[in-house]
């Protein structure tokens, strides 16, 4: 269980503020590309990853809030309630799954990754029932409603699933490369590149 120390916060805090930025930045330069970019959900993979499984929950959780707050996005209810459920999972999840296949020899080498990629089901799937048990809300069939806000997260959203596939290993690789990396994740150590 990761501790709620000084740098888990401050980190998880600063990716929560870039997830918001980037976000806002991403909808004002790309337009209706954003969405299937996913911009603010890489900021909440890595604060569940480095952070721990809780404090990648309130990133998730406060991410979408705080950017409706700014820029009235995502849309309230629709769009917000829906994603805070899924980004608070993806923080969650990430961390716990990290967490748990660290441990496994098998898994050790691929643990970030894997995580990552049980992370993306299980917050998709969150958002498909939160998404459609709004819409019933506003008066919509609940199944038909469940059933379409799955398909979407899947069918709309698979650009930003590769780019987070990518980035997340590669950052993960980079501070670990710079010795970065250990600080938050202590059986990380350092990649020698003098080592033959």
């Amino acid at each position: 269980m990761k501790k709620f120390n000084t740098l888990n916060v401050v980190t998880t805090a600063m990716l929560c503020a870039f997830a918001v930025v980037i976000s806002s930045a991403m909808h004002n330069l790309a337009g209706s590309v954003t969405k299937s970019l996913s911009p603010m959900h890489l900021p909440v993979f890595m604060a569940g990853i480095l952070c721990g499984n809780w404090l990648g929950l309130i990133c998730g959780a406060c991410a979408p809030v705080l950017g409706f707050l700014t820029s009235g996005r995502p849309a309230f209810p629709n769009s917000m309630i829906p994603m805070m459920f899924e980004l608070a999972t993806y923080g969650f999840v990430s961390g716990l799954m990290r967490n748990i296949f660290v441990k496994n020899p098998k898994t050790h080498k691929f643990a970030s990754v894997l995580a990552l990629v049980v992370a993306m089901v299980a917050g998709r799937v969150v958002n498909g029932f939160a998404g459609g048990i709004v819409l019933a809300i506003g008066g919509a069939p609940l199944g038909a409603s469940i059933l379409a806000k799955l398909a979407s997260g899947f069918t709309s959203t698979w650009i930003g699933i590769i780019v987070q596939l990518i980035l997340v290993p590669a950052i993960l690789f980079a501070m670990q490369k710079s010795g970065v990396l250990i600080k938050y994740l202590p059986e990380e150590r350092p990649i020698d590149t003098n080592a033959e």
